[in-house]
């Protein structure tokens, strides 16, 4: 009888365990965030982002959010990471637990634009190209808010990788980040890189 019962709690205790561990696992949410870097504290293992704005029909600059790392993968992928300014356009996977989120890997984008005013970043999905008029219709990430953009003889498009693209080769539903250049109320790009095709 005493041994039938440890064997219970044993299996109870099991179980207990399993599901905490599923739940931890549940609990975590990969995610990817597009921003510019307003600035890193090492000391907190901390970046420091800011989004874009994600209310009205105007585009700009979001409040700043708070991205930790692990000081100890951070070190051993130091040769290997991208040496960051503020102001620098980035990508970043992430793992969400609670409220806190955490940066796995960070990418510097080839749109980063020295001196490039804040808030004249544009993430979002390609909705429509018109070659008559030269015009990128970019649906901005989350708020889906179409967006006209210019494209003029100086526009250039980017890989991932910084490998020159060609205008053409974007297509409906790929995910792409911008820098654009702001006259009056018209926004031409200057710099687009495709970050994933659509399906990809």
């Amino acid at each position: 009888m005493r041994n039938a019962t440890i064997v219970r709690f044993h299996r109870t205790l099991v179980a207990c365990v399993l599901l905490g561990l599923t739940t931890a696992a549940a609990a975590q949410v990969q995610g990817r965030t597009v921003g510019t870097l307003q600035r890193h504290d090492p000391a907190q293992h901390r970046i420091v982002l800011s989004l874009d704005a994600r209310t009205g029909s105007e585009l700009g600059q979001g409040a700043p959010i708070n991205l930790y790392y692990d000081e100890a993968k951070a070190e051993r992928d130091r040769a290997t990471r991208p040496k960051l300014q503020p102001g620098d356009r980035v990508m970043l996977d992430t793992v969400k637990t609670g409220n806190r989120v955490e940066a796995t890997s960070v990418t510097r984008l080839p749109d980063t634009t020295p001196g490039q005013g804040w808030g004249q970043y544009l993430h979002g999905t390609v909705a429509e190209f018109v070659p008559r008029t030269n015009v990128l219709m970019v649906d901005q990430t989350e708020t889906r808010i179409r967006n006209r953009i210019e494209i003029d003889a100086n526009t250039q498009v980017f890989a991932l990788d910084g490998t020159p693209m060609r205008l053409e080769q974007l297509k409906p539903g790929d995910e792409i980040d911008m820098a654009f250049r702001l006259v009056g109320r018209v926004r031409t790009a200057s710099k687009i890189v495709l970050l994933k095709p659509a399906g990809g």
